[in-house]
């Protein structure tokens, strides 16, 4: 039923400054934006091996106002988490969970980013086995 991720979706009340702090953290540009003239209500991100989708969406189209951070962390893989924690702290994000390790190779730490959003990173072996087998 479930077959794979399409696209992360992050809040933001401002974003246009939500899309340059991805900017700046992923060294890419959003390629899609909507609507296409005046301030930004979504952006959209490919990113990664996969290019999995990160979209940055209005707040005000929330489900739910809830200005507290929770919900699932959902984790991008990372070569090396404790660098990954390191940078998305000096970008202006809040440590949420320490490095932890999970046992048999898997690393996790997440943060709460600028706009309210838990952004979890892992170093994930079942990813790289996966990436290598393609």
């Amino acid at each position: 039923m479930l077959r794979g991720l399409t696209t992360i979706s992050y809040f933001a009340d401002d974003v246009p400054a939500a899309s340059r702090w991805y900017a700046d953290l992923l060294g890419v540009e959003p390629y899609f934006v909507r609507p296409e003239d005046g301030p930004a209500a979504y952006v959209e991100f490919r990113i990664g091996d996969y290019q999995h989708e990160l979209g940055i969406i209005d707040r005000r189209f929330a489900p739910h106002h809830d200005p507290q951070p929770g919900g699932a962390v959902a984790y991008w893989h990372v070569d090396d988490v404790t660098a990954a924690l390191e940078r998305l702290v000096a970008l202006g994000a809040k440590e949420h969970e320490p490095v932890t390790e999970r046992g048999s190779g898997f690393v996790t730490a997440s943060v709460v980013d600028p706009f309210g959003n838990v952004l979890g990173v892992m170093q994930n072996p079942h990813y790289l086995e996966i990436l290598a087998a393609r």
